[in-house]
């Protein structure tokens, strides 16, 4: 079994006794696999993460009815882009409220400025879920890079390969295909693994953009729920006085 995979005849033979230009596009390429496969583990497993602290996180959202209480769990969920967004709205909610009790005493006055607030809770909500987009969305375009320069790369050994292969013909002056059959297959051997590592590259690029764009809507979703129940916070009958 070991003579066969190491053989002349084999992929593994041809790799060792291929020309150092072709060991190193396999190289590269082997270096370009492995970085793709590790960042799809990495953004796999925080995908899982996200999903699963954000359901926890809703959960007590939904249930507490104390924003101060919410406030405190909201450190334990480090993964959860609901708890970030919950924190920087809450520390903003805060800030206004204490403006408009030390500058407008007066309830009526302090609800004309309700309007310009709840824009102002709005952007922090928006600024918060770009940052929690771009965290998301983070290392992904490596697998971009790799899923449209791997197979160029490969194609790149490959026409070397190729080129060795006719120049051995000029030299030898041996046309008959067993003479050039073997130089062939090596340069053909690169095409095969750019191929290998830009396809699992391409399909973990496309499923992980449209997690972060599904991601990236229950923030929104979540962020309008945010808005409602701060607005009260703003207008003074939640915070503090739970």
């Amino acid at each position: 079994m070991l003579t066969e995979w190491l053989g002349e005849t084999s992929i593994v033979g041809m790799v060792l006794s291929g020309s150092l230009i072709a060991k190193l596009v396999l190289l590269i390429l082997a270096l370009m696999s492995a970085l793709s496969w590790a960042i799809i583990i990495i953004k796999a497993l925080q995908y899982h993460n996200i999903r699963k602290e954000d359901q926890k996180f809703y959960q007590i959202y939904l249930n507490e009815s104390s924003l101060n209480q919410i406030k405190k769990v909201s450190s334990e969920y480090l993964f959860s882009a609901f708890s970030f967004i919950f924190s920087a709205t809450y520390q903003e909610a805060a800030r206004m409220s204490q403006r408009i009790q030390r500058s407008s005493p007066d309830i009526s006055e302090s609800n004309s400025m309700l309007p310009y607030l709840s824009q102002q809770l709005q952007r922090v909500i928006e600024k918060t879920i770009n940052e929690r987009y771009s965290f998301i969305e983070n290392r992904l375009n490596f697998l971009a890079t790799i899923s449209s320069a791997a197979p160029f790369i490969g194609l790149f050994g490959t026409v070397l390969g190729i080129i060795n292969s006719f120049q051995s013909i000029g030299t030898t002056g041996v046309t008959s295909l067993a003479s050039v059959a073997p130089g062939i297959s090596e340069a053909l051997v690169a095409t095969a693994a750019g191929l290998l590592a830009a396809i699992p590259a391409l399909m973990a690029y496309n499923y992980f953009r449209n997690q972060a764009r599904l991601l990236t809507n229950t923030m929104r979703n979540f962020g309008m729920e945010l808005t409602n129940r701060f607005e009260w916070i703003v207008n003074g009958r939640l915070l503090g006085r739970e």
